[in-house]
């Protein structure tokens, strides 16, 4: 297919207002009631508080994993062949 050029055109209209310029969002800005937004709150605090859960399973369940893979590596006759932090221990407490 060939190239097509396609023009885009939009029309604007200004008309002139007695408001000043410094004032223009006063009436956005301004809280006329106390209101509060309380569903917004609490959404906001089952967002936070599902996604921190969604986040302390996953590491829970990482953590479980590696305790029991390192606990295996332990009572197995692989002990020999130490990995991960069990190394960096053996570095770290070395007379």
């Amino acid at each position: 297919d060939a190239q097509k050029e396609i023009t885009y055109t939009y029309d604007v209209v200004w008309t002139e207002s007695s408001q000043r310029w410094a004032s223009r969002w006063d009436k956005y800005l301004k809280m006329t009631s106390s209101q509060i937004h309380w569903f917004s709150i609490l959404n906001s605090l089952m967002i936070m508080l599902f996604l921190s859960g969604m986040v302390a399973i996953i590491l829970l369940r990482t953590l479980y994993r590696d305790i029991t893979k390192y606990n295996e590596l332990a009572t197995s006759e692989e002990a020999a062949e130490e990995t991960g932090w069990k190394l960096v221990h053996g570095d770290v407490f070395r007379k």
